[in-house]
């Protein structure tokens, strides 16, 4: 869990000091794969969670 959150701190660094969109959809599906340890299987397939985490 820490590990994926500690990917998402470091993609929103990043996007946040060089304001690029690829580098903030970059941090967005590292936030997606931090949620996607709290979802259900249900949740997951209601969001498009693999889609997401593409």
């Amino acid at each position: 869990m820490s590990k994926a959150w500690n990917a998402y701190l470091s993609a929103k660094k990043l996007a946040d000091s060089t304001g690029k969109i690829e580098d903030g959809i970059a941090a967005g599906r590292a936030h997606a794969r931090w949620l996607g340890l709290f979802m259900t299987e249900d949740q997951r397939e209601f969001v498009g969670f693999e889609r997401a985490s593409a």
